[in-house]
C-alpha cells in the first residue's frame, strides 16, 4: 500500500497532504498505465471521495485524463485514468564531447521531435551553449504550436555539476570550468531548468523508463571517453552531501598509474573507457583507424584480440564495482549504452572480477543488465529530470 498522508483541518497541512497524495496518485499511474478511482483507492488507502477530488485537480491540470469505459462485473461501467500525454511538453539536451543532442516530448515522454548536432573539436563553453540555446529555442515553437504547455528542460553534461545552483563546475573532457547555464536559461526560456551529471541523468531515465523500472537501489554505469556513475537510493538519486557523488571514473585503482584527465594518477577511466580499448585494440594488432563498436563486432564475432581487450577491461573495471557492492549494496548494476552494447564480451569476466573483489553477503541476488534505453539514456533521463519534479516532488501547476 502507498505511504499515503491523512491530514487535520489546518489549511496548509491539507495542502502538503494533496501534493503528497497527488504524487503517488501521478506516480502509479506512471508505472501502471491505465487504473480506476476505485483501484486507486484501494491501493494508496484513502477514501473513494477523496480520491475523486484529488483526480479532478488533476484532470484540471490536464495531467490525468479519463479513457475508454471498461464493464466490470456487477454495476454500471467504470472510467479508467491515465497520464494525459498533452499535458505538457518536456525538453531533454545532452551536451556531450563534441555534440549537443536534443529530444522533445510530451508528458508521457512520447518523442515529438528531435535532432543531434555534431560540434568542432576546439568549440569553446559559449558556443555549445549558444547552440543548445538555438536548439532549445525550436523545440519551444514546436511545444507552443502544439498547445503544450512547456513544463521544463533537463540537461545532461559530462562532467561535475553543482544541480542546485545549475553550473557545472568542471567537465575535463570538455575542458569546461564554473559554466553557469541554469540562471540564464531560466530568464531566456521562462521555465524550469534543471542541470545534471550525465551519469545522474541516465540513472533517473533508466529508472523512468528502462531497466530499473521499480527498482529502488542500484548503480548505472556509463562509459564513453570516460567512466561516470548515477546511483538510485530508494527510489532517488544520491548526489551526497555538496552533489558530487557518482564519480566512479575517478575512483583510484592504480596509484602511481598513468595520468587522468582530472590531473590525478591511476583513476579507472585510465583502464576502462573508450579510448582506453581502441587504444589497447590497436597496440595489439597494429591495425590503423578503428572505433569502439566495430572492436565490439570483432568481439563478438570471435576475434580473440578483441575478446582479450575486453577481457582486460573487465577485469578492472570489476575492480572497481567490488568495491561498489560492498559500499553500496546494489540490487541491479546497469550498463549504459557503450557497456551495454559489450555485454556479453565483458558479462562472464566482469562477474569473477566483482566476486573477487567484494565480500559475499552484499553479491547475494545482485545482478548486472544492460541499459534498456541505449543509446538515449542521457537523453531519456533528462526528460525524466523534468517529469520527475511533476510527477514525484509534488509541483502540481
Amino acid at each position: 500500500m502507498a505511504n499515503f498522508i491523512q491530514t487535520n483541518n489546518d489549511g496548509a497541512d491539507q495542502s502538503l497532504a494533496r501534493k503528497h497524495n497527488s504524487s503517488i496518485i501521478l506516480n502509479l499511474l506512471r508505472l501502471e498505465g491505465t487504473l480506476s478511482r476505485a483501484t486507486l483507492a484501494k491501493r494508496i488507502g484513502l477514501t473513494r471521495s477523496t480520491i475523486s477530488r484529488i483526480i479532478d485537480d488533476l484532470i484540471k491540470a490536464n495531467l490525468v485524463r479519463e479513457i475508454e469505459l471498461f464493464a466490470g462485473k456487477k454495476g454500471r461501467p467504470g472510467m479508467l485514468l491515465e497520464l494525459d500525454p498533452k499535458g505538457g511538453s518536456a525538453i531533454g539536451i545532452e551536451i556531450g564531447v563534441n555534440f549537443i543532442s536534443i529530444l522533445l516530448t510530451d508528458f508521457t515522454a512520447n518523442e515529438i521531435w528531435r535532432e543531434r548536432l555534431s560540434m568542432p573539436d576546439d568549440a569553446t563553453s559559449d558556443e555549445y551553449l549558444s547552440k543548445s540555446e538555438e536548439l532549445a529555442q525550436y523545440a519551444t515553437s514546436i511545444a507552443k504550436s502544439r498547445n503544450l504547455r512547456q513544463m521544463g528542460i533537463g540537461v545532461g553534461v559530462w562532467g561535475l555539476v553543482d544541480h542546485t545552483k545549475g553550473i557545472i563546475r568542471f567537465a575535463p573532457n570538455l575542458r569546461w570550468k564554473d559554466v553557469a547555464v541554469k540562471e540564464k536559461w531560466e530568464e531566456i526560456f521562462g521555465i524550469p531548468v534543471y542541470i545534471e551529471n550525465d551519469a545522474n541523468a541516465s540513472a533517473l531515465g533508466e529508472y523512468y523508463f528502462g531497466a530499473a523500472r521499480n527498482i529502488e537501489n542500484f548503480l548505472y554505469l556509463s562509459m564513453d571517453i570516460g567512466i561516470g556513475g548515477g546511483i538510485i537510493s530508494n527510489g532517488k538519486l544520491f548526489r551526497g552531501f555538496t552533489g558530487y557523488a557518482g564519480e566512479i571514473g575517478h575512483m583510484i585503482v592504480n596509484p602511481g598509474g598513468e595520468l587522468c584527465s582530472c590531473g590525478k594518477r591511476g583513476c579507472l577511466e585510465t583502464l576502462v573507457g573508450r579510448r582506453v580499448i581502441i587504444n589497447n585494440y590497436r597496440a595489439r594488432t597494429g591495425v590503423g583507424k578503428i572505433t569502439l563498436e566495430e572492436i565490439i563486432q570483432k568481439g563478438i564475432l570471435g576475434d580473440k584480440n578483441a575478446e582479450d581487450t575486453f577481457r582486460e577491461v573487465a577485469e578492472s573495471l570489476g575492480l572497481g564495482l567490488g568495491n561498489l557492492v560492498n559500499i553500496l549494496n546494489p540490487q541491479r548494476i546497469i550498463l549504459g549504452w557503450s557497456l551495454g552494447q559489450a555485454y556479453q564480451l565483458l558479462l562472464p569476466t566482469l562477474l569473477k572480477s566483482i566476486e573477487e573483489n567484494s565480500l559475499a553477503n552484499p553479491l547475494e541476488k545482485m545482478e548486472i543488465v544492460a541499459s534498456l534505453n541505449g543509446a538515449d539514456d542521457c537523453l531519456l533521463g533528462c526528460i525524466a529530470l523534468v517529469l520527475d519534479e511533476i510527477i514525484r516532488e509534488r509541483i502540481i501547476f
